[in-house]
């Protein structure tokens, strides 16, 4: 089945076990930012990308929004309002110039995280905080694809509608709840937040069985606290003193 099956799969089966007020990752992540960004802030989307994948909310929200990525994709990025090229982990961005750093499906590619740390901590105000979402390690979809050679890895994406463009090799160096405030704590930031919740299981939308077996788990490793180091995401509200 292509992509258009596998996109109408995802849709229906996620409609039929799951209600509307449910909240993936993608919804979390926006309520995190509702909770935070203000109208008279300036924000940086940190791999920002070209905004496929993730279309935050920020319009009306902030004042004004730069994208930062090491490819040329932000300069069509429809969240963006100011486009830079540039690696995380040396910005050509000014000290403590944002009020707000999003940081959204990045760490599992970051080669040197405490660089990056370094560099999106440096540029935040005082007061300022970091939004980062990023899967879990352990999870049993990043333990699947980090067995994946990088070209099948792709394949499986384009099969999952994702664009090539949007896919990047992964080495999860960032991804665990203990990593992950090791580098904040480690650059600067306190750790205001470190959610771990598991999401429905798109990527097993391709047949019925799979899917409803990765429902289960959902509700297994959310219903039950001592398994809450299986849960796929970690988003993490850090704040510069």
């Amino acid at each position: 089945m292509g992509i258009l099956g596998f996109g109408w799969r995802k849709e229906a089966l996620r409609r039929r076990f799951y209600s509307e007020s449910f909240r993936g990752m993608y919804d979390r992540l926006q309520d995190a930012i509702d909770e935070f960004a203000r109208p008279e802030h300036t924000v940086l989307d940190a791999g920002c990308g070209s905004g496929r994948v993730f279309q935050h909310r920020l319009a009306g929200r902030a004042r004004r929004v730069v994208g930062v990525d090491v490819t040329d994709e932000p300069l069509g990025n429809p969240n963006v309002d100011d486009a830079v090229k540039a690696d995380l982990g040396s910005l050509p961005l000014r000290d403590a110039s944002f009020d707000l750093v999003i940081v959204s499906h990045v760490a599992e590619h970051l080669t040197e995280p405490e660089a990056v740390f370094a560099e999106l901590a440096r540029v935040l105000r005082p007061g300022g905080r970091l939004l980062l979402l990023t899967p879990n390690r352990w999870h049993y979809v990043p333990l699947f694809a980090r067995l994946l050679p990088y070209r099948l890895h792709i394949g499986l994406n384009r099969w999952r509608g994702v664009d090539a463009r949007d896919v990047f090799p992964t080495t999860y160096r960032a991804n665990t709840a203990t990593r992950l405030r090791e580098l904040a704590t480690g650059a600067g930031l306190s750790v205001e937040r470190l959610a771990r919740f598991e999401t429905e299981p798109e990527y097993l939308a391709f047949h019925l069985l799979p899917y409803v077996l990765g429902v289960a788990y959902e509700r297994l490793v959310n219903g039950v606290g001592l398994l809450a180091a299986l849960r796929v995401n970690l988003l993490l509200v850090g704040r510069k003193a």
